[in-house]
């Protein structure tokens, strides 16, 4: 008797677990629920003591193989930039739409080892007088060429480090039904002095931040 009163309970808490399942399935895409994201036209050429130069062939690390990224990303933006002192600052950032686990942004700590870079050391820490920005400061290597990076990522209007703070995030916005968008930030040069280079990396990134539109500066650093 107990058997056969087992088999149809199950059945119930499997079709009900498969209902809430359903209902909890977030279905509305953040991007479309508010202004589009233009890179190109959002992030200055010129700010601060940051001009916008033409890049060199074999400068900038690509975040991932071309088609991978057009499968991923809504918008990539490359550029370079020089300060007054001759200091080369790269600078990638790449925006999507949807982060669900099938389109996630790909972070450098792992994109920059499957290009063949060795990963000498990683940091979390935060953008100096930003503290709800929190960063992960990178070294790497290939070769003779010695690149230290700074990256953060935004999920919807949040910034995290670290794979649970990220999810966490997504849970957030999952349970309103909503998908969020990302971004990746990231900046590097080509330095051997790795402390000096993380430096320089935070001047740029806070000069950049604060030279953004102010209705769409929460989309790159959080309210």
């Amino acid at each position: 008797m107990k058997a056969v009163l087992r088999s149809p309970i199950l059945c119930v808490l499997m079709l009900i677990g498969a209902a809430l399942a359903a209902a909890l399935k977030p279905t509305v895409l953040l991007a479309e629920q508010r202004p589009g994201i233009d890179l190109e036209q959002m992030v200055p050429k010129r700010f601060g003591e940051w001009n916008m130069v033409p890049i060199l062939m074999g400068q900038i690390v690509d975040p991932g193989q071309q088609a991978l990224v057009e499968s991923l990303y809504a918008q990539t933006l490359t550029r370079t930039y020089v300060d007054r002192d001759g200091y080369v600052i790269m600078l990638s950032i790449s925006y999507g739409r949807d982060q669900r686990d099938a389109l996630q942004l790909h972070r450098p700590d792992i994109c920059y080892p499957a290009q063949g870079f060795v990963l000498l050391d990683k940091q979390a820490g935060h953008l100096p007088g930003r503290k709800q920005v929190p960063i992960m400061q990178m070294q790497t290597q290939q070769g003779s060429r010695f690149e230290p990076v700074t990256y953060w990522t935004m999920i919807g209007d949040h910034p995290y480090a670290g794979a649970l703070n990220k999810k966490l995030a997504e849970i957030r916005y999952g349970l309103t039904g909503t998908i969020p968008d990302g971004m990746l930030v990231r900046v590097s040069s080509i330095d051997r002095d790795a402390v000096a280079a993380h430096a320089k990396q935070s001047e740029f990134a806070l000069a950049m931040i604060m030279a953004l539109p102010d209705d769409s500066r929460s989309r790159f650093a959080g309210n």
